[in-house]
């Protein structure tokens, strides 16, 4: 497998975007979000979705040079129509405008329709977060079908629906929560199956509805399980209605609700001060995970650890040693750049 370095594959997927009609500085940041992803060892949300960008920008269904724009305001809400340009850049921009109508009024929500893939949802409330806020966030659709079967089904409802959500830490990065409310990221199962491997049992089932293991049931009418039985379902449910249905931008399976291909993005950003002194949260939360991951871990685990922390692990080990791509990954990314006349 190719081993990249970050600072190599920022440059390519820059130039890539670039040479497909974004503006430098989106195509820098839509860059430095993917890259990001494959640093914190996520790489369902990494270089592997330049490809797919670069598809819904030929098929229309992403313009690379569209902004975002506020459709209703309050003085504590939001709801933007992103226009279908990256999710990244509507969703990074929606989130600003939140943090600084928390400043004033202490708490701001705000909705995003017309929204391509926003990659990491956890990033968003890590922003709240870092300007002492608690932010949280939830992410419906995403693809041009259901994906998740509900607890109990045998056909797909929803999407992967993540939700997120993140805290202040006095002196330290902030704790950050962010999964899918699906058993794992579908994702995944490309990196899997561009690895050539096949899947952990309870991950998803063929288009009848039988469990399989084979990454190319899914991709065959397959769904994907709920994380955590009944209770991922029900998250997942909460996720459809604040992301998809609150905002407008409509549910998968819902034909009349004007659904169409990307997401459907909530946000709220939470103003601690308006509670208690930020600086006593912050010192409470740092108290909170020191006593936690002091816990002793049972067998095979190697010691309780917070949200978010094994992510920054990998992200140390894979600056220092580079980014593993698939090789079938890294052949569609060169391919596609050779197509746009970039120089690798």
């Amino acid at each position: 497998m190719p081993v990249i370095d970050s600072v190599q594959l920022r440059t390519l997927a820059k130039a890539i975007f670039q040479a497909a009609g974004a503006p430098a500085a989106a195509a820098a940041l839509v860059a430095d979000a993917l890259v990001e992803a494959n640093l914190a060892g996520h790489d369902s949300h990494g270089v592997n979705r330049i490809v797919e960008y670069l598809g819904h920008i030929r098929g229309g269904r992403l313009d690379p040079a569209q902004q975002a724009e506020i459709i209703k305001e309050t003085a504590t809400t939001l709801l933007v129509d992103g226009h279908w340009g990256f999710g990244q850049i509507s969703a990074r921009w929606t989130m600003e405008q939140l943090i600084e109508k928390a400043r004033i009024q202490h708490m701001a929500a705000a909705g995003i329709f017309n929204c391509g893939h926003v990659g990491l949802v956890g990033t968003y409330p890590e922003m709240a977060a870092e300007h002492g806020m608690i932010g949280l966030a939830f992410v419906s659709g995403g693809g041009s079908k259901p994906r998740v079967a509900p607890f109990g089904g045998t056909r797909a409802a929803f999407g992967t629906n993540p939700l997120a959500a993140a805290f202040p830490v006095k002196d330290g990065r902030p704790i950050v929560l962010d999964f899918s409310t699906a058993v794992v990221a579908s994702g995944k199962i490309r990196v899997l199956r561009d690895k050539g491997e096949s899947l952990p049992d309870g991950w998803i089932l063929d288009r009848e509805g039988r469990p399989s293991r084979d990454p190319a049931d899914y991709y065959d009418g397959g769904m994907l399980l709920p994380a955590a039985g009944h209770k991922g379902y029900a998250l997942g449910l909460l996720v459809e209605v604040l992301g998809g249905l609150l905002t407008g931008a409509g549910s998968l399976i819902l034909p009349e609700s004007g659904y169409k291909v990307g997401n459907g993005v909530f946000f709220m950003a939470v103003d601690v001060n308006a509670f208690r002194p930020v600086e006593e949260l912050a010192q409470q939360v740092r108290e909170l995970g020191e006593t936690v991951t002091a816990i002793p871990s049972m067998k095979p685990y190697n010691g309780v650890v917070l949200p978010g922390e094994i992510e920054r692990r990998v992200r140390e080990q894979r600056l220092t040693e580079g980014i593993p791509v698939p090789q079938a990954t890294w052949e569609k990314i060169l391919s596609a750049a050779a197509d746009l006349g970039v120089s690798t």
